[in-house]
């Protein structure tokens, strides 16, 4: 008797219920199969050998494929269903376009190119809506569940589609630029508000791609208030803080730095109108009925603008945090009274910009947070949220503070680092370094020691000053002789007028004498500061004037006259009228002479400035960039120590015993060398693309990639490439699977296979085996997950909990104590008013709940991050790949017992080729799971403070409500006596609810897990069913035939459609879009960015596969009970 070979690939304990499995029931049949093939891919299915494109890092790469790598493709998909197929009977055509349905889209996939990925991603879109349409047209005389199937499938496959946004908040100190920076990024002058007398951005906004195509809205903002009950709170603690028990104004509140001027300032922002002294007249019920706050409390202000100038005025209305500065009344007119002017940032919850900024095209969401830990609650909850989501985080500091103050390894506080410990965020970090521009020539060469690469050009921009000066000095002397002249020539003119009055006596007959030269006294000129001009002049002039300039008298009004008195000709005067103006014309000659030299020199002084000029823009380019290359790896290395630092005192807290500061515990020369950090010039940038022209040029760019706002933008959007291509790639995949499944609905190549009852019995017994495997697997699988977390969290929270309730005491005791960096009373009270979280103009950022919960959060946090960022994601992808393996394995055996039997099925091929794109959904499934269970750790680990807030309340009210003598005293002993008493409870219940979330976290990962598999079985068991024939034979409708037949001819047209896009071209898809996809990405054209993905009707959808796809009633029953909450009855971990 021949050997079934489905019998050597089987586990022992198998063999007895497939020895008679040769005529089983098509529908079990097939349901092997299902699970088999789908998943055999992953280990010995055909792997597609593509070239993947060159993504360069400084411009949207370029796809490109090769010749040989399409014929590689073309062979390798060809090869999968090269074997009987035949023509269908439904329609004509070429068969081949459906042997090689899948050809391009199977490149596309493999390449990890988003924006390829994306292309056809739309372009799958318009083919589904072709699906659907025909579908719907030839289904109208009838209810037909199957198109119902096909059509609510579809349905559920779009969304799918739908880009995921990358959020990425922008952190940064008042005064770092962060606004300045996002403007620049945007490619605005002003967008986000910027103002350089004070920091303007009070409220969070969030800034992404503008979907709208109509001009009146090419700038759009949703300005979203907060709540009535939000401001009334924060309204009670505001009055508290600056008023007194008799609803006067504090004295404290006149400083606008300390916490009641701060409060004072929030008030006042709003009630403008309200005067000091009449604060006792206004209540809160008062306040709250005010016109203007009720008109904006709860709503949603949109504005709409077609060009940015007048966008940003109307925004700027409402985000600014204005204050007055006073301009200088240079009418001196009493200036006009206007009502003040009530601003509304602090009733604004948040604000969603919306532009058409190529660095948000991808789909990156930009955040400015300025603080997450705004005084009112509804914002801080807002900026928490943001943090939550966020898969970036730049941190902005001014480069001449940024390497002093060790911003990378101090900027954001112990809190901040371990937070972002918890959540696997290091990585997420980018540092930009802005104001690049404001730089010493002098002082940023003698401390990066550049005196050796600038010296040459300190040389020739001396040359240059030289030359400069010599210019300079020879105009200078120039417009000196021009000046002797000038004053020559008014002499000579006084002179002339004498003589022509001499002239006129004589001819009437009169007696006139020669007159002795009259000369007015002169101050300070040149013509007296100069005896070289003079001698000059005197060359030129004659005796005449030289004897005018040798005596000057003592008196305005003296005239000397000779001693003897010459009686003058009419001959004689008109001779000395003809030689004065020979030489007042000489005079004016020589003066005219000098004017086209100085005009001559002054180009060559403007030509020798700039070409210094360049000299100095070329040594401020090498002191900026010599200033960006230390400041860069300055920053990485501060940056690396304090995640050292942190992770060194976290180990030491967690274990002191075995604690060795000689073990790394990562690799921090590659942390150094993985962190983004930008050195960039908003400013530079500004000038550089023509904005900004009130402001003078800026020095030391040769370039816009030089100011790294270039750089900036493409590192934007580059964020978005891993997560833009995951969604596409499982997009396309979902769509691949559905068109095998639709080539096969569409033929009719199956066999009629005629089963016993018998095979059916036994073929149903090996596929409950086989689904028992599957439920081990996932069992086991989800026991590791509960043994990492018990192992790493759960089995430290007793001793956690002990250590700090003993040191609850001492850390409520030290906030009281101002020499032990305890606080001033009126901080104190500030941060009781609002549940113990503060940010004090004085004290900083203070947070008494995360005090409390330190001795647990700080000890935590290594196993916590090695848990979710390293074990889980082991644990998961294992299990991912058992279950390959499984699989596989049954699915040699089953295909070579079809093969042992002699059934021959024309469709296997076609099945075949689904294998690489199963493998493909199960990788993508794995990397969603881990992206879920760190999701859930990210809400887990942000649950320790809210118990802890919740029960120190009481406490905080009782200290609040403190007034009078003694009240700081009183405050400090009720707060120390509540600690005392609460810690036992408050810090079991904090772990009890973290433990809770990690319990459903476990639920969660067994019931997604489950329905996969089921999801995976289901799907192929439908597409085996109709394979093998096991469907009823019956005559199809007019109307079903032409709706395959349709269906058919859309399918042989589909490889031709995605060909170009494999090759690069997206011109088909994007008409504007140039037939290279290195331009510029493409914008997927979808729904609202801002909108969650919509998952309405799967659970119909898997009641629909539940009822089309033959699975036996009982199997799924036992799978049903098989995805039930895992119950765990032994928790040693034996594996």
């Amino acid at each position: 008797m021949t050997t079934d070979p489905m019998q050597s690939s089987m586990r022992v304990e198998d063999r007895k219920a497939q020895e008679d499995s040769s005529n089983l029931p098509t529908e079990l049949h097939n349901g092997m199969f299902v699970l088999s093939i789908a998943l055999s891919a992953a280990t010995d299915g055909p792997v597609l050998d593509t070239k993947r494109v060159s993504i360069k890092h400084e411009r949207p790469p370029s796809p490109s494929l090769s010749s040989s790598t399409g014929d590689t493709l073309m062979r390798e998909t060809t090869s999968l269903d090269s074997n009987n197929v035949s023509q269908s009977s439904l329609g004509e055509g070429n068969e081949q376009d459906l042997i090689h349905l899948d050809r391009n889209i199977r490149r596309i996939i493999e390449l990890q190119h988003p924006a390829i990925l994306e292309a056809g991603a739309v372009r799958a879109m318009q083919i589904l809506e072709s699906f659907k349409q025909t579908l719907i047209n030839c289904a109208t005389s009838r209810p037909n569940v199957e198109v119902a199937s096909w059509t609510e499938t579809i349905a559920t496959l779009i969304p799918q589609a739908q880009r995921k946004r990358t959020v990425i908040g922008v952190v940064g100190n008042t005064g770092a630029g962060k606004s300045s920076v996002i403007n620049a990024m945007l490619d605005e002058e002003r967008l986000v508000p910027t103002n350089c007398m004070r920091a303007c951005t009070a409220v969070v906004t969030e800034i992404s791609w503008n979907n709208s195509d109509e001009a009146y809205s090419k700038y759009r903002a949703e300005i979203e208030f907060i709540g009535p009950e939000d401001w009334e709170k924060e309204l009670s603690v505001l009055m508290q803080e600056f008023s007194s028990e008799n609803g006067t104004l504090l004295r404290e509140a006149q400083d606008p730095n300390s916490d009641a001027g701060v409060a004072w300032a929030k008030f006042h922002a709003v009630y403008p109108s309200v005067p000091k002294d009449a604060l006792h007249e206004n209540t809160i019920p008062t306040l709250m009925s005010k016109n203007f706050v009720r008109s904006v409390l709860g709503t949603t202000k949109q504005i709409h603008m077609s060009d940015p100038g007048s966008f940003y005025v109307e925004l700027q209305k409402y985000v600014d945090s204005k204050e007055k500065v006073f301009k200088k009344n240079k009418s001196k007119r009493k200036p006009k009274t206007s009502p003040p002017e009530t601003e509304y940032w602090p009733l604004i919850k948040v604000v969603k910009i919306y532009t058409k900024s190529s660095a948000l095209s991808t789909g990156a969401v930009i955040v400015d947070l300025p603080g997450v830990h705004d005084s009112n609650a509804a914002r801080a909850a807002v900026a928490e949220g943001y943090m939550k989501q966020c898969t970036g985080l730049w941190i902005v500091a001014p480069i001449n503070r940024a390497v002093d103050d060790k911003a990378a390894k101090t900027l954001l506080g112990d809190s901040f680092k371990r937070q972002l410990k918890y959540d696997g965020g290091f990585s997420s970090v980018t540092f930009i370094c802005s104001k690049t521009d404001d730089i010493s020539i002098t002082e940023a060469i003698d401390s990066l020691e550049l005196d050796g690469e600038v010296a040459e050009l300190e040389q020739q921009s001396g040359s240059y000053d030289a030359q400069i000066e010599q210019v300079q000095d020879r105009i200078k002397e120039l417009k000196e002789s021009q000046q002797v002249y000038r004053l020559a020539m008014e002499n000579l003119a006084e002179e002339i007028e004498t003589w022509d009055t001499l002239y006129g006596r004589v001819q009437d007959g009169e007696l006139v004498y020669a007159p002795i030269t009259q000369r007015k006294k002169r101050k300070n000129t040149s013509l007296d500061r100069q005896p070289l001009k003079r001698q000059k002049l005197q060359q030129n002039s004659g005796d005449e004037v030289s004897g005018a300039d040798d005596e000057i008298s003592d008196s305005d009004d003296e005239v000397q006259f000779q001693d003897e008195r010459v009686i003058l000709s009419e001959l004689d005067i008109k001779n000395k009228l003809k030689e004065l103006r020979e030489t007042k014309k000489n005079a004016r000659q020589e003066s005219a002479k000098m004017q086209p030299a100085i005009d001559d020199l002054r180009p060559q002084v403007r030509t020798l400035q700039a070409e210094k000029g360049k000299i100095r823009a070329e040594m401020s380019r090498i002191c900026i960039t010599g200033r960006n290359i230390y400041s860069k790896s300055a920053i990485r290395q501060d940056f690396a120590a304090g995640i050292k630092e942190i992770d060194q005192e976290n180990a030491a807290e967690a274990d002191e015993d075995r604690f060795d500061p000689d073990e790394e515990m990562r690799d921090y020369e590659q942390v150094a060398k993985s962190l983004p950090v930008f050195c960039v010039s908003s400013r530079a940038y500004q000038k550089m693309c023509g904005r900004m022209q009130k402001d003078d040029n800026v020095h030391g760019f040769t370039s816009l990639q030089e100011t790294e706002i270039p750089q900036l933008q493409i590192h934007c959007q580059k964020l978005t490439e891993a997560g833009r291509i995951q969604t596409s790639r499982t997009f396309l995949t979902g769509f691949l699977q559905l068109l095998i499944t639709f080539r096969l609905w569409t033929s009719d190549n199956s066999p009629d296979l005629k089963l016993t009852e018998k095979d059916k019995q036994q073929h149903l017994k090996f596929l409950e085996r086989r689904m028992e495997e599957l439920k081990t697997g996932l069992d086991a699988c989800v026991k590791q997950v509960r043994s990492e977390v018990k192992l790493q969290i759960s089995d430290r929270f007793p001793e956690l909990v002990n250590d700090a309730i003993e040191a609850a005491p001492a850390t409520a005791g030290v906030w009281g104590q101002k020499d032990q960096g305890g606080l001033h009373w009126g901080s104190y009270k500030a941060v009781v008013r609002r549940a113990g979280v503060y940010h004090s103009p004085a004290a900083g950022k203070r947070d008494f709940n995360l005090d409390l919960v330190k001795p647990i959060t700080k000890r935590l946090s290594t196993g916590w991050e090695r848990t979710f960022q390293k074990r889980l994601p082991k644990a998961l992808n294992s299990h991912i790949h058992k279950l390959n393996k499984l699989l596989i394995k049954a699915h040699k055996a089953i295909e070579g017992h079809a093969q042992y039997t002699g059934i021959e099925l024309d469709n296997l091929s076609v099945l075949k080729t689904r294998l690489p794109t199963c493998e493909v959904g199960l990788k993508a499934y794995g990397v969603d799971l881990v992206d879920e269970i760190q999701e859930i750790s990210r809400e887990a680990n942000r649950e320790f403070t809210p118990c802890i807030v919740d029960m120190m309340r009481d406490a905080y009210n009782i200290c609040a409500a403190q007034n009078g003598p003694g009240s700081f005293k009183r405050m400090k002993e009720h707060m120390t006596s509540h600690v005392m008493l609460a810690r036992h409870t408050m810090f079991r219940k904090a772990v009890q609810k973290v433990d809770e979330h990690l319990e459903a976290m476990s639920k969660t990962l067994h019931e997604r897990m489950g329905a996969k598999v089921y999801e995976i079985f289901s799907n192929v068991n439908r597409d085996y069913t109709r394979a093998l024939g096991n469907h009823p034979t019956r005559v199809l409708s007019e109307e079903e035939r032409k709706m395959k037949s349709e269906t058919r001819q859309i399918l042989r047209g589909i490889d031709a459609q995605f060909e170009p896009i494999a090759n690069g071209d997206l011109s088909s898809v994007y008409p504007k879009a140039p037939k290279d996809a290195q331009s510029k990405e493409p914008v997927h054209d979808g729904t609202e960015e801002h909108h969650g993905m919509d998952h309405s009707g799967q659970e119909s959808s898997k009641e629909a596969d539940e009822k089309s796809n033959n699975v036996p009633r009982t199997l799924w029953e036992k799978f049903r009970s098989y995805n039930q909450p895992y119950v765990e009855d032994d928790m040693d971990d034996d594996e």
